[in-house]
């Protein structure tokens, strides 16, 4: 099982590390650390990571009406 950090993650979606460090991995439905890695250097499931942003939908644009 591939393990990634919150480096790899900012890197496969080009959102910053800020980002994905307090909205990303603290959205509902984000996969949960992988069991055994500590608090200060969480990391989670590769194919867990990607199904969560391959299954989002699209956000939409807010109307102007």
């Amino acid at each position: 099982m591939n393990l990634l950090t919150i480096d790899d993650i900012t890197e496969m979606t080009k959102l910053s590390r800020y980002h994905v460090r307090d909205v990303v991995v603290k959205s509902p439905g984000f996969p949960p650390p992988a069991p055994g890695t500590g608090p200060r250097k969480p990391r989670w499931p590769e194919h867990a990571v990607r199904k969560f942003f391959s299954g989002k939908p699209a956000q939409k644009a807010n109307s102007a009406s």
